[in-house]
């Protein structure tokens, strides 16, 4: 056997293990939330037919729309694609800023 040759074989699937690792963090994110700003938290994901939930109280949501609609101004909804467009927005923001700098 050659030194220093190492055989490339398929990578294996570390999904799983990279979920579980993200899950974790987003549940400390959570309870940081919810200690440091008294807010209630609740996080919900649906996985592979699995369910994941975080709740910081109790009563934290989900409510029903009936409930939202008597507790709550309106919800401020985030979709991933108003998050990506948001990145993409302060890229070019900095990118804008830095160039006017530079002249």
């Amino acid at each position: 056997m050659a030194v220093g040759k190492h055989t490339q074989g398929a990578k294996r699937d570390r999904s799983n293990e990279n979920f579980k690792k993200k899950w974790s963090t987003l549940k400390k994110n959570g309870l940081n939330i919810h200690q440091t700003y008294d807010a209630e938290v609740y996080i919900c994901i649906r996985r592979r037919g699995e369910k994941y939930e975080f709740k910081s109280t109790e009563k934290a949501l989900p409510l029903s729309d009936e409930e939202k609609n008597e507790s709550f101004l309106l919800p401020v909804l985030v979709t991933a694609a108003d998050a990506a467009n948001e990145r993409i927005n302060l890229k070019s923001f900095y990118i804008r800023n830095r160039t006017k700098a530079e002249e």
